[in-house]
């Protein structure tokens, strides 16, 4: 994969970290803290909801794309069961109560509100399949447009219902999400419309579909727990702290949207390459010097966030003060993530899908039993502290299991620097205010230099083999 590609795939997380960025400070202004936690829990149980109704057939797709010649089949074969499934829970809710989603995820018994959740849903599922399309094609500008696509409507939209005067309710805050996923869904449908084409012409293969089933379903129960792990944190802060606290965590997970332009870059080229890899049976010898690389740059990663941490209060309301202090917790479930999908993917090379369904659970209890004692006593920074232990213990798991069962890994380097990372993340959220911040900076600013220093030869190289790229790309 070249830099064109790669910058190309940059672009959605890029774009979609900037306009979030840009409608943060502007809902938070003008919409309730409450409002905001309404928001995520809708996107968390939409999350869910394409978990199960997506039976693990988008990840087979991923996995059997460079395997299987008639893609057009392929996607038909995995695609069909999720969307009729889909179809069928929607359709059936819309008959027995329509209000049911709205009380269920906002607290309001709504049925206009239950019919846009109906419909975010759908939508969602629907751009999550067609995007992987682009995705494997490595159509890397199409891709991340399509990523962005929501983001930039949402801003659009909450801007006009803001400029326009409309209340700045729970309902004019769904509409406008809803209303950008579905203009995504069209989107896709525009950019993939021969494609699409091409699907609609193949046949549906019932041994793709079986095969990607078994490999699947597996994942998708595993994804299940990976899903309690990264969301019961919103669901214990809104029993226990209420809606108020869990706008307040939300904002400063969302200002992690930095650390998610990492994810989703490393994320999305990652897992594909690595399975090439194993089918044309070269580069694997790199995974252990790529995998330590990395562990360098979230260290370092994590330093230069620490220190410009007080940012997100200058464009913020005075009652999101905390959001500074949770900010660093909160991004380390993205970057221990991505560093985990190095570390891990020999789990899903040799399929042992069943280990990583039990590590996903394993990780789940941990989270929600650091969450019933913290957040009782420390409210959104206990939410953040648990989160992020949690997600170090499923980085350490899937990094020693997938080292065992596949290539070795320097897992003492690994392990101390991400241990480290997390010791001082986790101090800052608990120990951390205004006064003794210069301490922490000093610690940081101390950190990126050891860094530098030891690490000056490998970055100057890089630096000449990224230039001499450049070059012969201008040439």
């Amino acid at each position: 994969m070249n830099a064109k590609k790669i910058l190309g795939y940059a672009l959605g997380p890029l774009g979609s970290a900037a306009f979030g960025l840009l409608s943060l400070p502007l809902i938070s202004w003008y919409f309730p803290a409450e409002d905001i936690g309404r928001i995520v829990l809708l996107q968390t149980i939409a999350g869910l909801s394409i978990l199960l109704l997506g039976l693990g057939l988008d990840q087979s797709y991923i996995r059997d794309y460079y395997a299987v010649k008639d893609k057009a089949a392929l996607f038909k074969s995995v695609f069909l069961s999720p969307l009729i499934l889909t179809v069928a829970v929607v359709v059936l809710v819309l008959l027995i109560n329509a209000s049911w989603p709205s009380e269920i995820i906002f607290d309001i018994p709504s049925a206009n509100l239950g019919i846009l959740f109906l419909i975010f849903l759908a939508a969602t599922l629907i751009t999550r399949f067609l995007a992987l399309i682009l995705r494997m094609k490595e159509q890397a500008l199409a891709f991340s447009v399509s990523q962005l696509a929501p983001k930039f409507l949402i801003l659009v939209l909450v801007f006009v219902v803001i400029a326009s005067g409309l209340p700045a309710n729970t309902t004019s805050l769904v509409f406008a999400y809803t209303a950008a996923q579905v203009l995504t869904v069209v989107l896709l449908i525009y950019q993939l419309r021969q494609d699409l084409q091409a699907v609609s012409h193949a046949k549906w293969s019932s041994e793709l579909h079986r095969d990607g089933l078994r490999y699947g379903l597996p994942l998708a129960f595993g994804n299940l727990a990976y899903w309690g792990l990264t969301s019961i944190d919103r669901f214990v802060l809104k029993n226990i702290s209420g809606l108020d606290e869990l706008g307040i965590y939300s904002m400063a997970v969302s200002f992690g949207a930095v650390a998610l332009i990492f994810q989703s870059v490393f994320s999305t080229i990652w897992a594909p390459l690595v399975f090439k890899w194993v089918e044309e049976k070269t580069n694997l010898d790199k995974i252990g010097d790529i995998t330590l690389s990395m562990t360098v740059l979230i260290s370092a990663m994590i330093c230069l966030i620490g220190i410009f941490s007080p940012m997100s209060t200058w464009i913020l309301p005075e009652k999101y003060t905390q959001v500074q202090f949770i900010l660093l917790s909160c991004m380390l479930f993205p970057l221990f993530y991505t560093l985990t999908e190095v570390s891990g993917i020999g789990l899903n090379v040799v399929r042992s899908t069943w280990l990583i369904t039990a590590i996903n659970i394993v990780a789940f209890i941990a989270n929600t039993a650091l969450l019933y004692l913290l957040v009782p006593k420390f409210g959104a920074k206990g939410a953040a502290m648990a989160s992020a232990t949690a997600f170090w213990l499923f980085f350490i798991l899937k990094t020693e299991f997938s080292s065992r069962l596949w290539q070795p890994l320097p897992r003492l380097k690994i392990y101390t620097n991400s241990t480290l990372c997390l010791i001082i993340c986790l101090a800052y959220t608990w120990l951390g205010t205004r006064d003794n911040y210069i301490w922490f900076a000093l610690a940081w600013a101390v950190g990126l230099g050891f860094l530098f220093l030891k690490y000056k030869h490998a970055l100057f190289a890089a630096t000449e083999k990224i230039k001499a790229k450049l070059n012969r790309s201008a040439k």
